[in-house]
């Protein structure tokens, strides 16, 4: 049983990681999209990419943190 809810944290932990990598690449095309733009536009796309950064960083952070949990039960076996 514990080795199937590992299989499982640790499946979660990937995808998580899987999509963190995913927004970061968005977040940086809209990025280089804000930068060829010279209105407002440009500014608003900035900050809907940092806000991405933020939030790819929290999955990221959620992800390690099932990997160490999965992790711990993988050796307590």
């Amino acid at each position: 049983m514990s080795g199937s809810h590992h299989d499982r944290t640790a499946r979660a932990a990937d995808l998580m990681h899987l999509n963190a990598m995913a927004l970061e690449e968005t977040e940086q095309s809209l990025h280089d999209s804000a930068d060829r733009r010279r209105d407002g536009a440009g500014e608003r796309l900035h900050r809907l990419a940092d806000t991405m950064t933020e939030t790819a960083g929290d999955i990221a952070e959620r992800a390690r943190g099932l990997s160490d949990e999965a992790r711990k039960r993988e050796t307590r076996g």
